[in-house]
């Protein structure tokens, strides 16, 4: 029981070094990631869509 006590502690402790975002930088970081991930997708898209065109190409002779 003593080691769960002292685990508790040790995580508050930590918790309190965290340095917590604005809700500013909060909203702009999300905003980064989501128009990333947006863009990575359509090159994915693309590469597949040029590779399905290739492929296709080749099969059919």
């Amino acid at each position: 029981m003593n080691k769960i006590r002292e685990f508790i502690e040790g995580v508050k402790k930590e918790m309190g070094k965290v340095t917590w975002p604005s809700q500013k930088e909060l909203v702009d970081n999300t905003i980064i990631v989501c128009v990333f991930a947006i863009i990575i997708s359509l090159f994915i898209f693309g590469i597949d869509q040029v590779y399905s065109t290739i492929l296709e190409a080749v099969y059919q002779r």
